[in-house]
C-alpha cells in the first residue's frame, strides 16, 4: 500500500471534483493508496504535513516553500495549480488555462460583444496569468480591445465596502454593454456587488464570467453565475494516473497533462446577447426559456413577432444559423451539463433536454461531439 498525501482546498467544488477524481481514478485502476486528506480553506498555504512519510504526493503546489520541502523530500509529486512551481522537476496535471482563456473568449464573442474587460485576482501573488492574457489575445486578434483592472488590483486590506466602491469605478468607466471575465468564483462575485452598488445591472449592462466552476458559488449568488466548466474530475483522475506512473519509474517530474475545457456553464450573470434587432433576442430568450418543451422554429416565430421566412433571415444575418441548429445546440449544451454533473440515465437526460427519445439525442450528439454520450461522460469524469 502506497502513502500518498492529496494537498488541496476542500472548500470548493474544483476541491472536491479533484478528490472525486482521484477517487474514481483508485476505483478503476484497483490501487490501494493509503490517502492523506485534510480539510484546507482555498487561499491557505499548503505544507507537507509534520512527521509525514510518503510515497507520493498530488497538490495544489500555490507557494514557493511547498515546492521546495517537496524538492527536498524528493517526493514524486504532481502539481495540479496553474502555479508553476518546480517547473521542470515537479510534474503538473492541470486544466489549459491557454485554451480556457480563448474559450471564455469564444463564449462572449457568440453573444455579440463588442466591448470586453478583464479582471484578476489580488489572491494571486507571483502568478503568471496566462489565463488572463489568452483572453486579451483571442480578443485581439478577433478585432477587440480589452480592459484590464489595474495591475496593483484590489487592496486586500481595505474594509469590503471601500473593494466594492474600487471595482464599481473601474465597472463604471467601462463602455457598455460590457463582457467582463474574472478570474475565479470569488472576485466574479465581487464584480457582480461592485456593479450592483454601482447601479449597473447584470447581466444588461455587465456580463460576469468566472473562469472556475463552484456550483456553491454559483448557486449563492444573485443573479446566479456563469463559469468555465475547469474539468475537476478529470484533472484529479490524470493526477493521480500520472503520480502513479511517476511511483511505478515511468514517468518523471518534466511531465505535463493539460486537460482542455469544452464547456461553459450559462447562468444569468451572462444571460444577454447583444444584438440590435429585439424580435431575434426575444427569440434567443424563448429558447433558453424553453428547450426542454417540445418546441419548434414557428413557435419561436410567433413568440418573436415576426414570421418564420423573416426569423431565419435574422438569424442567418446576425448569428449565420438556422433557428432550428439553435434549438439543437442549445439541448445539446444542458445534455453536457447533466452528463457531467448528474447520474441521470441517458432517457432522463434526453427528456430533461427537450428530445424526443434517447436514441435521437444520441445521434444528435455524436454528430456534434464526435463521441457518444457515454464516452463523453467517461471522459469528463476521467474514466
Amino acid at each position: 500500500m502506497k502513502n500518498v498525501a492529496v494537498l488541496i482546498e476542500t472548500s470548493t467544488g474544483w476541491g472536491s471534483g479533484m478528490v472525486t477524481g482521484i477517487s474514481n481514478y483508485l476505483d478503476n485502476s484497483g490501487e490501494n493508496w493509503n490517502v492523506f486528506l485534510e480539510p484546507r480553506g482555498k487561499f491557505e498555504p499548503l505544507r507537507l504535513p509534520k512527521g509525514w512519510t510518503g510515497d507520493g504526493v498530488i497538490a495544489r503546489v500555490n507557494n514557493a516553500d511547498l515546492a521546495e520541502e517537496i524538492l527536498q523530500a524528493e517526493i514524486p509529486c504532481v502539481n495540479v495549480s496553474w502555479y508553476d512551481y518546480g517547473q521542470g522537476t515537479i510534474a503538473r496535471c492541470t486544466l489549459d488555462e491557454e485554451a480556457s482563456g480563448r474559450l471564455a473568449a469564444k463564449y462572449y464573442l457568440e453573444k455579440k460583444y463588442a466591448h470586453f474587460a478583464y479582471c484578476g485576482s489580488p489572491w494571486r501573488p507571483n502568478y503568471d496569468d496566462l489565463f488572463g492574457q489568452a483572453y486579451s489575445q483571442a480578443l485581439t486578434s478577433a478585432g477587440y480591445d480589452c480592459h484590464h483592472f489595474p495591475a496593483s488590483g484590489i487592496d486586500r486590506e481595505l474594509p469590503w465596502i471601500e473593494q466594492l466602491r474600487q471595482l464599481g469605478a473601474w465597472l463604471t468607466e467601462l463602455p457598455k454593454p460590457c463582457a467582463v471575465l474574472a478570474i475565479d468564483t470569488q472576485t466574479s462575485r465581487q464584480l457582480i456587488d461592485a456593479a450592483k452598488h454601482a447601479q449597473l445591472g447584470v447581466p444588461e449592462t455587465i456580463a460576469v464570467l468566472a473562469g472556475e466552476y463552484d456550483e456553491l458559488a454559483s448557486g449563492i449568488t444573485r443573479p446566479k453565475l456563469s463559469m468555465l466548466d475547469n474539468a475537476a474530475q478529470s484533472v484529479g483522475y490524470h493526477a493521480a494516473q500520472l503520480l502513479d506512473r511517476i511511483m511505478r519509474g515511468e514517468a518523471n517530474g518534466g511531465e505535463l497533462v493539460a486537460i482542455q475545457p469544452n464547456n461553459v456553464i450559462s447562468e444569468k450573470s451572462t444571460d444577454w446577447t447583444v444584438l440590435a434587432d429585439e424580435r431575434l433576442v426575444r427569440a434567443l430568450r424563448f429558447i433558453r426559456d424553453n428547450y426542454y418543451r417540445p418546441i419548434q422554429v414557428a413557435d419561436l416565430a410567433q413568440h418573436a413577432g415576426a414570421s418564420r421566412r423573416l426569423l431565419e433571415q435574422l438569424f442567418d444575418r446576425h448569428l449565420a444559423i438556422t433557428p432550428s441548429r439553435q434549438i439543437l445546440l442549445v439541448r445539446l449544451e444542458e445534455a453536457k451539463v447533466l452528463l457531467d454533473r448528474s447520474v441521470l440515465t441517458m432517457s432522463d437526460i434526453a427528456a430533461r433536454c427537450g428530445f424526443d427519445s434517447s436514441e435521437v439525442m444520441c445521434r444528435a450528439f455524436q454528430r456534434e461531439m464526435q463521441l457518444t454520450p457515454s464516452e463523453y461522460r467517461k471522459r469528463r469524469r476521467g474514466a
